[in-house]
């Protein structure tokens, strides 16, 4: 895995048992990363490209992005206290994209040996909300 800056402090053997347990995964423009409903074990952290966040409402259309996951920003399920989850949104490439499909077993693992990396996510996740709580006019 290329060196992200969540995991670059950490010993090398980690990093690397983090390298082992991910996968890398090329998807084209359009392509479905994970289906809304669908059950999944892992995170996703974009290499490059850009993913969207669809959330499908209850009618026919094709749903409406929420988010967009760039370069080097992960996209987590709702906790890592399980080992899998529901996804509760769609996850689409919007351009050609390649994705570390990181396994959530692994990264409660790290977070678990080294607090720093917990921060690093939770830092990642309040960034998040508050850009988009801006974006929506609300920061």
């Amino acid at each position: 895995m290329y060196l992200h800056t969540l995991v670059a402090g950490l010993p090398h053997a980690d990093r690397t048992a983090l390298d082992e347990a991910s996968e890398l995964r090329s998807y084209q423009c359009d392509e479905t990363v994970l289906a809304s409903g669908e059950w999944t074990d892992r995170l996703f952290c974009v290499a490059s490209g850009l993913l969207h966040v669809v959330s499908h409402g209850r009618g026919s259309d094709g749903g409406v992005v929420t988010d967009s996951i760039r370069p080097d920003e992960f996209f987590l399920g709702p906790t890592l206290s399980e080992s899998r989850y529901q996804a509760r949104h769609a996850l689409v490439a919007a351009q050609a994209s390649s994705v570390y499909l990181i396994p959530v077993v692994a990264m409660r693992g790290l977070c678990e040996q080294h607090p720093q990396v917990a921060l690093k996510l939770l830092g990642i996740a309040i960034e998040r909300t508050r850009a988009m709580r801006m974006q929506l006019g609300q920061g």
